[in-house]
């Protein structure tokens, strides 16, 4: 299935990481390659993943794992070559890749997605877009999907991908590492190709939220609990709303009384924090971001403040997951609001340290699904 590239505007990417592949493989069995780097990168990735499913597709599914029988196509949009197989025009694969199950072949565009993917978020990102593609053949191969909805088989090949990467930042790649900068800067690359957050979209990829929920539960938990995944409760929230004035956004009151009641419950007095705000940064985050990324900034500190009222660690894991249950608690929360406190979550360094911008998600992730209960 398809996916649209988005280059986000908000963040300047940090510098590029090391390259992931340590033997990369000759692209000459790619259907229209031009045997350079952006190709070669892509055959390395495909064949890895390959024999990935090729070791773990016989365990989860009971039956062996059998290579794509249509191939691999790389299109050049830029130019005026034969079309991919799934696509009328080579054109109409411009900022895309996907899986063709008619034939069992995966095409992507070496023009306008693949580079673009490598300079703003490094080669681990197209490793897992590649990786989220070949997923949907292991879906083909599993008869997963006749009546399966569209956003639970790119919820599932998002995990797929993340149970397939864990294998490769774990060591048990023959030719890719994948180190935590990496790690990071492709999550940010999925947490772009989400659906819009309107009531007349068509797209069926899921929110950010729902798309890192996925590729995480993959990465964690492995290949097997990717047949059961599903949508979370968040899915249920309307799409999304006006973005709020900055003051509004700057106001804290909700927040404290919300840290205020949780302290309470567990018997410790709550003292409001001193935040010193950088009003010109946040401002920055607000027109980056959203009004939600700003929210999700302070609720940060409260939730730090919050710990040491409770005698909690105050950096880390149960930051950032008292933060998430803030932000599930948050009357009015749309999902577009949601997605905008994953993306501050993961681009901010100073919102957790020393957690990675994985980690930060991770635990975030906890708070949201689980509440101030999960946060211990």
């Amino acid at each position: 299935m398809m996916i649209l590239l988005l280059i986000s505007s908000c963040a300047a990417a940090p510098p590029e990481p090391p390259r992931v592949a340590d033997h990369t493989v000759d692209p000459g069995f790619v259907h229209g390659t031009d045997q350079g780097d952006v190709d070669r990168l892509a055959a390395t990735a495909v064949t890895d993943v390959q024999d990935y499913w090729a070791a773990q597709f016989p365990a989860v599914f009971g039956k062996p794992w059998r290579n794509l029988d249509g191939g691999f196509f790389s299109v050049d949009t830029n130019g005026s070559g034969t079309a991919p197989p799934c696509s009328a025009d080579v054109r109409d694969l411009e900022g895309n890749a996907y899986y063709c199950a008619t034939v069992d072949a995966i095409a992507w565009d070496r023009a306008a997605l693949l580079p673009v993917l490598r300079e703003h978020y490094g080669d681990a990102a197209v490793v897992v877009v590649l990786a989220h593609e070949l997923g949907h053949a292991v879906q083909q191969r599993a008869g997963i999907g006749a009546d399966a909805a569209p956003v639970r088989l790119e919820a599932m090949a998002d995990c797929f991908s993340g149970s397939y990467v864990r294998s490769v930042v774990d060591g048990r790649s023959a030719r890719l590492r994948v180190d935590a900068e990496q790690l990071d800067r492709a999550l940010r690359a999925i947490t772009l190709f989400r659906d819009p957050v309107s009531t007349n979209s068509t797209d069926a990829h899921g929110t950010a939220f729902e798309r890192v929920t996925a590729f995480q539960d993959g990465f964690a938990n492995g290949p097997r609990r990717c047949t059961e995944v599903t949508e979370t409760p968040m899915a249920g929230l309307p799409p999304d709303g006006p973005n709020a004035p900055l003051d509004q956004a700057l106001r804290t009151d909700g927040i404290s009384q919300y840290f205020s009641d949780l302290v309470a419950q567990h018997g410790a007095r709550w003292t409001p924090p001193a935040v010193d705000l950088d009003r010109t940064a946040l401002a920055r985050v607000h027109a980056d971001i959203g009004d939600q990324a700003v929210t999700t900034l302070l609720a940060a500190k409260y939730a730090r403040a919050a710990n040491a009222e409770l005698g909690r660690p105050t950096t880390g894991e149960q930051t950032m997951c008292l933060t998430g249950a803030y932000t599930a608690a948050q009357p009015g929360l749309s999902q577009g609001d949601l997605d905008e406190a994953v993306s501050v979550v993961l681009d901010s360094d100073d919102i957790a340290r020393p957690l990675t911008g994985f980690d930060r998600i991770s635990a975030f992730r906890s708070g949201v699904l689980g509440g101030a209960t999960a946060c211990r």
